[in-house]
């Protein structure tokens, strides 16, 4: 049976339970239910939400898998506003978010993601925000690295890329524990941009073939495109798919090297912690649908 089959069959499971729902109300039998009606019904839509997915996880996978996937996660200070939140609650929010979005990814066989976790120019921001966002992601990085189901269950590498001089010295230890605690993972590699500037990685990159080749280790005919993309800070095949959530149009410095390499962007219109698993399966869709398109561009 084709993975468009299968969905249509869950999908024809929801349009049951729901009619079963309205008829056991009109009934009057969910009075006998061992469980109260409202539990009842959320449960069975979790069970059919889990079953639609997994069916359209199967759906991806009958074609072209990502490689590479970025993450620009944008509007967790809005989502806050608008639940009427303190700022550091909608970055809060947003890790949560990232779990899933990671164990999505996870399932759909997706290798190597990449999400901009912290800007350079970030640190430009209030001081009490600043000081929030460094807590979290101590505590969160710690928590990946040593509680997360899915870092001990599918061998998550976390690799943490940036300008660690910029970090205080706690933050960098929490940076290096967590990289280290995950080293010898074979699973799906995180690279979570923290401290980090595209234009900042591009410079680091260029005063790497600068001293190689000062050293003797690169000859000067060998200074090419290649040679400085090699000494780029972020890890892992060319950039696939860049998703940007919370509708604004703009790289905000983030993988522009990679970008320009005929990645497929993709700007969507809802805040970070409400993307959704419906979204993350448009966008490979679509970009299923173009990449022999993208792949002939490349070529050309």
């Amino acid at each position: 049976m084709s993975g468009l089959a299968q969905l249509s069959q869950v999908l024809a499971a929801l349009v049951l339970v729901a009619a079963g729902y309205v008829v056991a109300v009109g009934s009057g039998s969910a009075a006998s239910w061992p469980l109260p009606l409202q539990q009842q019904c959320k449960r069975a839509v979790d069970r059919g939400a889990k079953a639609v997915r997994n069916a359209a996880v199967r759906v991806v996978r009958q074609g072209q898998i990502p490689a590479h996937i970025a993450f620009i996660m944008d509007g967790n200070r809005r989502y806050a506003r608008r639940l009427q939140q303190q700022a550091s609650m909608g970055h809060t929010f947003g890790f949560h978010r990232l779990e899933s979005v990671l164990e999505w990814c996870n399932e759909l066989g997706i290798a190597h993601v990449s999400v901009f976790a912290f800007a350079i120019n970030n640190f430009d921001r209030a001081a009490e925000e600043v000081a929030a966002l460094m807590a979290l992601a101590k505590d969160k990085l710690q928590e990946l690295a040593e509680k997360s189901d899915l870092v001990r269950q599918h061998g998550v590498r976390i690799c943490v890329i940036g300008n660690r001089r910029l970090l205080a010295e706690d933050v960098r230890r929490v940076v290096e524990a967590a990289e280290q605690a995950t080293r010898g993972n074979t699973g799906m590699r995180l690279n979570v941009c923290f401290s980090y500037a595209a234009t900042d990685e591009i410079a680091a990159a260029v005063r790497r073939v600068v001293e190689d080749v000062e050293a003797g280790r690169l000859p000067e005919d060998k200074v090419d495109e290649q040679a400085l993309e090699r000494r780029l800070l972020i890890p892992g095949p060319p950039l696939d798919i860049l998703v940007r959530t919370s509708g604004q149009i703009r790289f905000s410095n983030f993988m522009l090297w990679q970008t320009a390499k005929m990645a497929y962007i993709r700007f969507v219109d809802v805040l970070w912690p409400e993307f959704s698993f419906f979204q993350m399966f448009c966008i490979l869709v679509s970009w299923q649908l173009a990449h022999s398109r993208i792949q002939q561009r490349k070529c050309a």
